[in-house]
């Protein structure tokens, strides 16, 4: 494997000297005589020469000389200047765990220079209300240490790499002039936004040279907004996926890039859901990012007659009736509010948080539309369910039932 590594790097750079002189010899990249030909000949920025160069020494012999042969194939004479560079910069906006494998992955990928992260300020948090940082941060100062961020960043992790603004506007805020100073500053090529939790300006979308991006949980257009994810599950939808998008001023109203879909199990809930997104989301936007770039992807515009939307999460949506409400609505809300906050009711006065409720399917779908408990008995459907009354430890469908049932419901 080090005889490998050693051999790649060897064979780029006998094959960066070679480009050399042909730079200095018949290419009107560097050639003084042929100045006037620049352009003419070759209308990428940069000249595809320094593209090969570029290439060879960020991804070494294997694979940077196949992507200098596909550009050099494609090269077309042009007075117009195409952007094409051998990677991307990117400004990353996010502050939710779903935003880590996506942060890390656009690290690790030689395709993409991370050159700064916005997240939020620190916020209260704990028993003791201490201010702490939220995990895109711990996780942007990690990357930092391993050397994982190939930008010559500040040690200041606020100062320097990580950003953490509470305004953007710059037309409303010295605050948010500043920011939009300091990100103009960066010259990214794409803005990448996975729940970052603020609205974004549409003077800081019009920064980058190729596109603001977001990265959506749900099948645009349906399910815009703030809940995407808890939304299909409420409906209980068979398939989701995760859309690319470039963003405009609207709520989730830009033009889509690509969808990668999924089918959803009867028994997941959020978690598994964001499980996946977080396992095959991150390959699928830098791939998605990368073709984008090239001109690989295009746009489609979102249908606005097939659009719907989801607002945030109100209080009264995780309260239940186990005795009125449907086992289907119950199920849904459990799958849907699983991570947080939770599905409750309410008896003798105090809550019983469901903490888990497994469903055998067949029987599910003959028992959907009657309660979760009838007449002191349990659906039929039920595999397994455990309880936690307030104050109490978590009991299982026995104890409830010995302990609750035999008591007058009120």
């Amino acid at each position: 494997m080090i005889f490998l590594k050693k051999l790649n790097k060897f064979l780029a750079k006998i094959t960066i000297g070679g480009i050399k002189i042909y730079q200095y010899t018949i290419s009107p990249d560097k050639w003084l005589p042929s100045f006037r030909l620049k352009w003419r000949i070759c209308a990428h920025e940069p000249h595809c020469s320094k593209y090969s160069i570029n290439v060879l020494k960020r991804y070494g012999f294997r694979p940077g000389i196949f992507y200098a042969t596909d550009r050099v194939l494609h090269c077309t004479a042009s007075m117009h200047k195409i952007y094409n560079p051998d990677h991307y910069r990117v400004v990353f906006f996010s502050s939710a765990p779903i935003g880590v494998p996506f942060l890390t992955y656009l690290t690790n990928d030689k395709r993409f220079d991370v050159v700064w992260v916005v997240t939020q300020c620190n916020k209260p948090s704990g028993r003791w209300m201490e201010m702490c940082e939220n995990i895109i941060k711990q996780e942007a100062k990690k990357l930092l240490k391993t050397s994982l961020i190939k930008e010559e960043v500040s040690a200041d992790a606020d100062g320097g790499f990580i950003a953490t603004p509470t305004k953007l506007h710059p037309e409303k805020s010295e605050e948010g002039r500043t920011f939009t100073e300091r990100l103009k500053e960066k010259k990214p090529d794409l803005l990448v936004v996975i729940a970052y939790g603020k609205i974004i300006p549409q003077a800081i979308l019009d920064i980058p040279r190729i596109a603001p991006i977001n990265i959506h949980g749900s099948i645009l257009p349906k399910y815009r907004g703030a809940s995407p994810i808890q939304a299909t599950l409420l409906n209980n939808d068979k398939e989701t996926g995760i859309t690319i998008m470039k963003m405009d001023a609207g709520m989730d109203t830009g033009n889509m890039i690509d969808i990668l879909r999924f089918t959803i199990p009867f028994d997941w809930t959020t978690k598994e859901l964001i499980d996946e997104m977080k396992k095959i989301g991150p390959n699928f936007l830098n791939d998605t990012l990368w073709k984008y770039g090239k001109k690989l992807l295009g746009e489609v515009v979102q249908k606005e007659e097939k659009a719907s939307y989801c607002g945030k999460i109100e209080k009264e949506s995780w309260l239940i009736d186990p005795r009125n409400d449907t086992l289907q609505t119950i199920y849904s809300k459990y799958r849907a509010f699983f991570l947080r906050p939770k599905i409750y009711f309410i008896l003798h006065g105090k809550r019983v948080i469901i903490e888990e409720l497994q469903l055998n399917e067949p029987l599910y779908n003959s028992n959907d539309e009657t309660p979760l408990f009838n007449d002191n008995q349990l659906n039929p459907a039920i595999q397994d369910i455990q309880l936690k009354p307030e104050w109490k430890k978590a009991m299982g469908r026995k104890e409830f039932v010995n302990g609750y049932f035999k008591q007058p419901w009120s």
